[in-house]
């Protein structure tokens, strides 16, 4: 779940063109086949973005509130099936007709409406529809003050959860009566930091999530009893660690704090045990108590998307593949517009080598996102494990690069000409590889490579030794600067040990990638754990002993490795 970082470029005209190109790169065109309406036929309910009718286009936050918090009421009925907030923002300002927006979300219900806003007095305006008969089946309109506007999201949700379902039990009757924050102030500056936080998906700048804590802060400051605005603030923490910003102790100590000071509070608030799974998740790969905070946040709210997301994580990481695939394809029936989902499921097909509907998956997530690299990068890992074609995998990496400027498609490009043996444009890549990258092996998975690296290896290949030492010298002291700041991080020693072995340090080599290797198992990380199994039987290859490198890969060939046909057979690696 490693995020896929597009271009930062923010010219909309590239961007347009980026969507325009991209549309046909690799020879077909985004068609929309998806059918989410099939759902096997359960009912959904879409709350779509209310529309700000003030004068004030600043108010935007109070109909953006009114979407957050009746998507969030509504998700605590178990017999609802409630879209996702991330899916419908999409609609946001659009004039798409309700019929093709409900076939889009797979809805059977529309939940539409607006906020208008004449100083301190607020008129709420909504009506639920039915989408396959396209009648309006309850209408309301709330005329309200400032103070009091966060009443109206729980009787709207009542309202509607009466008029879809029939009935309530008195629990859930009490459930969407209560809400995380009565202070309106304290509400504003949540519904920013959510916003922000969710741009932070499709971005490389922290200062993003920097900003949405912030926006946090100020918001519990406002209400200091507002529990869903204190685990978002560690949730923001937790982001920055995991995306590897700050992978420090402190960094993940600030979001303990916050939990334990909300523990009490939040025992019945499904946003903090999800925060709570993602905190042992990721802190310390605790999947057994994980699991126990995402199963608790399913059974108080059964729609919450993100923890069905999260859990498939954990699964993949357990090898459960076939249980991810499953949570997976639920979380995009709640949440179809989110391209995260995409490109995981696609991606998790991928590596079982399943490719029944892999197009298909590919194709229809590509639209939900102008940053759509990882499902691209999917594709070409797809197509050549089909054709074993590595020229047009270097075709379309290039068309790519291209389009995007992202530098985190070179290490992939430059291994790529190395296996072609194409050491001219191998040196041309190997000038444009940063050596600084954050670390998402989702993108070169296996083969991490700097710049420093990829002249040492490149130089190593060509027999020009002393150039090669020169360069893998400062890649090693790089490192050990990294791991001071960083120490015990699994994925710098891996590459310390590449650096040590091309330099033939056998010794170091060794020690650093067993290290890494014990430290991100298979037993450990099913996911990225055979990535490290990799890097050693190719280090155990380059000093000549490939009987104990031909057992690890023939071990890695019998498992659901995520190593793909092309790099047991055509890469650079296994050949002089």
């Amino acid at each position: 779940e490693m995020k896929i970082n597009g271009s930062n470029s923010s010219a909309l005209n590239k961007i347009i063109l980026i969507v325009l190109i991209l549309s046909v790169v690799g020879g077909y065109f985004i068609i929309n086949t998806d059918k989410p309406s099939d759902n096997n036929g359960e009912k959904f309910i879409a709350i779509l973005p209310f529309d700000n009718f003030s004068e004030n286009p600043n108010d935007a936050f109070l109909s953006d509130g009114m979407t957050e918090d009746i998507t969030m009421q509504l998700a605590k009925v178990k017999e609802m099936n409630v879209i996702s907030r991330t899916s419908v923002m999409k609609y946001k300002n659009e004039t798409k007709n309700i019929k093709n927006i409900a076939e889009e979300l797979g809805a059977s219900f529309i939940l539409e409406g607006s906020v208008r806003r004449v100083n301190e007095n607020i008129r709420i305006v909504t009506q639920l529809i039915d989408a396959g008969t396209d009648k309006h089946i309850w209408a309301e309109s709330f005329d309200t003050k400032m103070d009091e506007i966060l009443e109206v999201p729980k009787k709207i949700a009542e309202d509607v959860a009466i008029n879809i379902l029939g009935k309530l039990s008195s629990k859930e009757k009490e459930s969407l009566n209560k809400s995380s924050t009565e202070n309106q102030k304290a509400h504003n500056h949540y519904i920013i930091a959510k916003n922000l936080i969710g741009s932070s998906f499709n971005s490389t700048d922290p200062r993003i999530l920097y900003q949405a804590i912030d926006e946090l802060k100020k918001s519990v400051e406002y209400d200091p009893n507002y529990v869903d605005a204190h685990t978002l603030i560690a949730e923001a923490h937790l982001s920055l660690y995991w995306q590897s910003f700050d992978r420090t102790k402190v960094r993940l100590s600030k979001a303990k704090q916050i939990l334990d000071k909300v523990k009490d509070l939040g025992l019945n608030n499904p946003s903090y045990h999800k925060t709570l799974g993602e905190y042992y998740y990721r802190g310390f790969r605790n999947y057994a108590l994980a699991l126990e905070s995402f199963n608790i946040a399913l059974e108080l709210s059964p729609n919450f998307s993100e923890a069905l997301i999260q859990k498939a994580y954990i699964y993949r990481r357990l090898g459960k593949y076939d249980d991810a695939i499953i949570l997976f394809n639920r979380a995009r029936s709640l949440d179809p517009n989110n391209y995260t989902i995409y490109s995981q499921l696609a991606y998790t097909k991928l590596r079982l080598g399943d490719f029944v509907l892999l197009d298909e998956i590919i194709i229809n997530g590509l639209p939900k996102s102008i940053n759509n690299l990882s499902l691209r990068l999917t594709k070409v890992h797809f197509d050549l494990e089909k054709s074993g074609d590595i020229g047009s995998a270097v075709k379309s990496i290039n068309e790519l690069f291209e389009l995007t400027s992202d530098k985190t498609l070179l290490p992939l490009l430059f291994d790529y000409y190395l296996s072609l043996k194409d050491f001219s444009n191998a040196r041309e890549i190997a000038k444009k590889i940063p050596n600084e990258f954050s670390q998402n092996r989702q993108l070169y998975t296996y083969k991490p490579i700097s710049k420093n690296m990829a002249f040492g290896i490149l130089n190593y290949k060509l027999g020009e030794i002393n150039k090669s030492n020169s360069y893998l010298k400062l890649e090693i002291n790089n490192l050990n600067e990294q791991l001071d700041e960083n120490p015990g991080n699994y994925e710098l020693h891996r590459r310390l040990g590449l650096a040590y072995a091309y330099l033939n340090d056998k010794k170091s080599a060794l020690y650093e990638l067993k290290l890494a290797a014990s430290m991100m198992s298979v037993e450990v990380d099913a996911l990225y754990g055979p990535f490290y199994l990799f890097s050693l039987a190719e280090v155990y290859y380059l000093f000549g002993n490939k009987l104990e490198s031909k057992k690890i890969l023939d071990n890695l060939n019998n498992l659901n490795a995520g190593i793909l046909s092309y790099d047991f057979k055509k890469s650079w690696r296994w050949k002089n």
